[in-house]
C-alpha cells in the first residue's frame, strides 16, 4: 500500500502543475479576451464620436505589462493638436497617476502633462511639471525650454536667470541666447531709472552669455552715449557690425551722431565705406554719399551712385538718386515730374514692411527684439533686396 503511494505521488504532482499551468493559461486568456473588448468598446466610442465614453474605456484598458501606453500617448497628442484639451489633459493626468508606469514612461507623461498646461495658458501648473524633470536626462533640457518660455510670456525675467547654472551647463546656444535677452530685459528697465553701473553689470553678464548679442551692445551704446561716453559707444557700434551685419544699418545714425560728437566724422565715414563694398548695403551707401558730395560735389557723388545702383539696385537707392537729380538747375532737370516720382517712391516704400523675421517670415514695421509670431529673440532684421537694404 505505501509503495503504490509512493508511485502514485509523482503522478498526482505533475498532474497538479499539469492543471495549474492550464488555469494560468485560462486566466491570461481571460485577461486578453478583457482588454479586447475594453479596446474595441474604446473603438466603437470613437467611431461613433463619444469621446469622453471611448477616453474613460480606454484608460481602464491600460495595464502596465501591455503595450498599450504609447497608443495612450498617440490619443492624447492628438487631442492636443485638436485643441481638445480637457480630453488631452484626461489622458495624461491619468499616465502620471499610474503607479506602476516605468520611469521613462513616467517623465514622458509629467512632460506631456506640462505641454497641455502650457497649451491652455494655465503657466503655474506647467511650470510646476517642467521643473519636475529638469534633472531628467531625456527631458530636462526640454523641460528648461519651456520654462524660459513661459517666464517670456510672464515678463519674469528673474525666475529665468535663477536657472543661469542650469542652463550654463547643458551650454546650448539657443538657452544661452534667450538668457543674455533676459539680462537685456533687466538691462532696459535698469537704463530707464538711469542706473549706470547696474545696466552695465547685466549687460556684461548678458555678453558673457552670448558675445554674438548685439542688443547688449546697442544698449550698451546707448547707456555710453546718455554718459557722454562717445568714445566707448562707438566701440559698440563696431561690435554690433561684426556680430549682425544684417541689424547694422539699423544703428548708422545713431553711430553717425556719436563721431560727430567726437569731431571724427572721416573716421566714421572710412569705417561707413567698409561697411558698404562689404555689404552693399543701401542705408550705408545713402549714408556714405552724402560724403562724397560734402567733399567731391554732386557730379562725383552720382556717378558713384550710378555704379552702386548698377551693382545692386534698390527702390531706396532709387529714391536718392532722383533726390540727387532734383538739387541741379531746372533748367537741366524737371523738378516737378522728379518730385512726383519721388512722392510716388515715398508712398510705395511706407506701405512695405521694413523688417522680416528670419526665423518664422513674420513682417514688420516696427522693430521688436522678440519676434510677436514666433518669440525667437533678435530675428527681425531689416528687409534686403529691391524693396529693402
Amino acid at each position: 500500500m505505501i509503495e503504490l503511494l509512493f508511485l502514485l505521488l509523482p503522478v498526482a504532482m505533475a498532474y497538479g502543475w499539469f492543471m495549474g499551468r492550464n488555469s494560468i493559461k485560462q486566466k491570461d486568456q481571460t485577461i486578453k479576451q478583457d482588454l479586447s473588448i475594453k479596446y474595441s468598446t474604446g473603438l466603437n466610442y470613437l467611431l461613433s464620436n463619444q469621446k469622453d465614453k471611448a477616453i474613460d474605456s480606454l484608460l481602464d484598458a491600460l495595464k502596465v505589462e501591455d503595450d498599450s501606453v504609447e497608443a495612450h500617448f498617440a490619443m492624447a497628442n492628438l487631442f492636443r493638436k485638436r485643441g481638445e484639451l480637457d480630453r488631452a489633459l484626461k489622458v495624461h493626468e491619468h499616465l502620471v497617476r499610474h503607479g506602476n508606469l516605468p520611469t521613462k514612461d513616467k517623465e514622458q507623461a509629467v512632460f506631456e502633462l506640462g505641454k497641455d498646461f502650457l497649451s491652455a495658458g494655465l503657466y503655474d501648473r506647467a511650470e510646476k511639471m517642467f521643473l519636475k524633470l529638469l534633472k531628467s536626462k531625456n527631458y530636462g533640457l526640454k523641460s528648461l525650454t519651456y520654462l524660459l518660455q513661459i517666464f517670456q510670456s510672464t515678463k519674469d525675467w528673474q525666475q529665468g536667470i535663477n536657472h543661469r547654472k542650469t542652463i550654463v551647463k547643458h551650454n546650448d546656444k539657443r538657452l544661452l541666447h534667450t538668457l543674455a535677452n533676459f539680462y537685456c530685459e533687466q538691462a532696459t528697465s535698469a537704463l530707464e531709472q538711469d542706473k549706470f553701473i547696474e545696466v552695465i553689470e547685466l549687460l556684461e553678464q548678458a555678453l558673457k552669455l552670448d558675445p554674438n548679442s548685439c542688443r547688449a551692445n546697442w544698449l550698451m551704446a546707448k547707456i555710453y552715449v546718455n554718459h557722454k561716453q562717445c568714445e566707448l559707444a562707438g566701440k559698440c557700434y563696431q561690435d554690433i557690425y561684426q556680430q549682425d551685419q544684417e541689424f547694422f544699418p539699423d544703428v548708422i545714425e545713431q553711430m553717425h551722431q556719436c563721431y560727430l560728437d567726437l569731431d571724427a566724422e572721416d573716421e566714421f565715414f572710412r569705417f561707413i565705406k567698409i561697411v558698404y563694398d562689404e555689404t552693399a548695403s543701401s542705408s550705408a551707401l545713402i549714408c556714405y554719399l552724402s560724403h562724397v558730395e560734402a567733399k567731391h560735389g554732386n557730379n562725383k557723388a552720382k556717378e558713384f551712385m550710378l555704379s552702386a545702383l548698377k551693382r545692386r539696385p534698390t527702390i531706396r537707392g532709387f529714391k536718392h538718386f532722383v533726390k540727387m537729380q532734383m538739387n541741379k538747375p531746372d533748367s537741366e532737370v524737371n523738378n516737378t515730374s522728379l518730385d512726383l516720382i519721388r512722392e510716388l517712391i515715398s508712398e510705395y516704400l511706407k506701405v512695405k514692411h521694413r523688417y522680416s523675421c528670419r526665423n518664422c517670415g513674420f513682417n514688420s514695421s516696427t522693430h521688436y527684439w522678440s519676434c510677436p509670431s514666433c518669440h525667437e529673440w533678435e530675428q527681425l532684421k531689416p528687409v534686403r533686396g529691391l524693396e529693402g537694404e
